[in-house]
């Protein structure tokens, strides 16, 4: 199980025709429920609508008013595991009367990582305990995952975590902060970078990329090397990028390598490329007089009028 991921909206019986989107969703009792997001279009389907609930839509407003800007739904940087099994709780020292659940993995890039580590068991959240299926209590007798307590903060936030650690009860006062993926699920409105050397283009995945690349049905189309980084990659550090070769522009320089497509880029001359920024500024030094020449022919011949983005100048 994991606390990376937040489901933020709901199925409902429903049309909501094209342009509809943006308008309120009422219940049987004139309640504003949502906001209507989206239809399903299927040959097997129908009337099968999306609405994203009220709750989603105060945390965005009141996210907006607190920070000046929306950060989104904060989250525990861990992936963690059930402890049902009453031999595996007895094998990390817990008592008859202690539940939680046992932390598999940290992001390296949350605050988080700084004090928990994997392997703690995780009693409770901001004072309610969890229990070891991973749910807190709930409305009117129900249970939920302990990720809706996270849900109800905002980044910046802190929340106390106590953990079981060699038997060892600790708690730990921790600034809650957003997700950084490895494959970000959108570039916040800047356009893509790219780096352009000798017909090889050079770019960082990212989910726009990915669609642009594969279509709507990437998450089935797109390389399986790639969409194993985008579902189980963690970044190291907050600026690393996935940066691949995501096409050769053919001419005399690269003849040979033209069918190379979205492949990743792991090191130049034996040091690990970190991000985009940080090969660009390694591929300038060794850049040579035939790959800078060629490089301009290749440019004004696909009508391009820069070898580099923007962002990758600075």
């Amino acid at each position: 199980m994991s606390c990376f991921l937040l489901v933020a909206l709901f199925q409902i019986d429903a049309a909501i025709n094209s342009g509809n989107s943006g308008g309120p969703a009422f219940n049987d009792r004139g309640n504003c429920v949502g906001i209507a997001f989206q239809s399903l279009k299927h040959e097997d389907a129908e009337n099968i609508g999306y609405v994203i609930p009220t709750p989603v839509i105060m945390h965005f407003i009141q996210d907006y008013e607190k920070n000046g800007a929306y950060t989104g739904f904060p989250i525990l940087g861990v992936e963690w595991q059930k402890m049902e099994n009453p031999d595996l709780r007895m094998s990390m020292g817990m008592k008859p009367d202690q539940k939680g659940v046992r932390i598999r993995r940290i992001d390296p890039t949350a605050p988080e990582s700084q004090v928990l580590k994997p392997s703690d068991i995780i009693l409770s959240f901001d004072g309610v305990n969890i229990a070891n299926d991973g749910t807190v209590p709930f409305r009117h007798g129900e249970r939920i995952g302990f990720s809706y307590l996270i849900s109800q903060k905002y980044t910046g936030d802190n929340s106390v975590v106590k953990v079981l650690r060699n038997s060892e009860i600790l708690s730990f006062d921790i600034k809650l902060a957003s997700h950084k993926r490895l494959i970000p699920a959108h570039n916040k409105g800047r356009p893509p970078s790219y780096y352009i050397i000798a017909g090889f283009v050079f770019t960082a995945v990212s989910v726009p990329y990915l669609r642009s690349e594969y279509g709507k049905d990437y998450e089935f189309e797109a390389p399986v090397k790639l969409l194993d980084k985008m579902l189980h990659s963690l970044p190291q550090s907050p600026d690393e990028q996935l940066v691949v070769v995501s096409q050769v522009l053919v001419a005399d320089i690269n003849i040979g390598y033209e069918e190379i497509v979205n492949t990743q880029v792991l090191a130049l001359n034996g040091k690990p490329v970190k991000n985009l920024k940080n090969l660009a500024s390694m591929m300038v030094v060794l850049r040579t007089n035939t790959a800078k020449a060629a490089t301009l022919d290749i440019l004004a011949t696909h009508c391009i009028p820069s070898a580099m983005s923007d962002d990758l100048k600075t």
